[in-house]
């Protein structure tokens, strides 16, 4: 099992950048490594702000 470091961002009136390290197989889909990061995203952080959601794959090692 591998891992994907992955860049989300939030854009309020200001930019949320946040940086989410998950778990991934080789052979997974970028949306399904976007959504196991969102996820945990909310789970570390309770509550996010409200806005359009973007995220990016930076890296899987």
């Amino acid at each position: 099992m591998g891992k994907a470091i992955v860049k989300c961002n939030i854009a309020t009136y200001e930019i949320n950048e946040y940086v989410v390290e998950v778990d991934c197989e080789k052979d997974d889909v970028d949306e399904m490594i976007l959504a196991r990061a969102w996820k945990k995203l909310k789970t570390e952080e309770g509550a996010l702000p409200y806005g359009n959601r973007t995220a990016e794959i930076i890296k899987r090692i």
